[in-house]
């Protein structure tokens, strides 16, 4: 685990751009044997678009984006209250989906993305991301990952203030309760 612990730092603080921070969670995602990632950054202003990088079936981007499932999707709903990494499955433990909510949750399920462990990253003006690594089931390899994802995870504050330009939404401190 180390050394892909580190060849994801390393990857993370030369990159420069979507495609390098995209290959770098690709890496990572593959060494822990997680379908897969998505990160998901809202834009400031309301209009604006969001910005996905993920290797989720494009289809399901398309459509995910297409009809603003960010603003209804329970996972980034819960999400942007902030605090620490949540896992998910079918629904929100402990948290009744609404009709709308559990339409979400059945869409992604169509393309395999059934579980997952999200991130929330809230920088100190209130930039909103979430990072989401995710699997079609629910098994003990995905609990390991699930550990290691968490370990990763918590050195993204510092790599993320010195891998994106000044234009991105976590150029700044980060606030991630890991």
């Amino acid at each position: 685990m180390q050394s892909v612990f580190e060849r994801f730092l390393e990857q993370l603080s030369e990159g420069v751009d979507e495609v390098d921070f995209h290959s770098a969670l690709a890496y990572v995602s593959s060494q822990f044997d997680l379908l897969a990632f998505a990160y998901l950054s809202l834009p400031p202003r309301p209009g604006d678009k969001p910005m996905l990088i993920s290797n989720y079936p494009a289809p399901w981007t398309a459509r995910y984006l297409e009809h603003q499932y960010q603003s209804i999707d329970p996972v980034i709903v819960r999400a942007r209250v902030g605090g620490c990494p949540f896992r998910w499955g079918s629904a929100l433990p402990d948290v009744e989906p609404s009709e709308a909510e559990q339409r979400v949750f059945d869409e992604a399920a169509q393309f395999g993305i059934c579980c997952g462990l999200t991130i929330p990253i809230i920088d100190l003006r209130g930039n909103f991301a979430a990072m989401t690594f995710a699997a079609d089931k629910r098994d003990p390899a995905f609990s390991a990952s699930r550990t290691a994802m968490t370990t990763i995870c918590h050195t993204l504050r510092p790599v993320f203030t010195s891998s994106f330009d000044e234009n991105c939404p976590l150029t700044e401190s980060l606030t991630v309760c890991l």
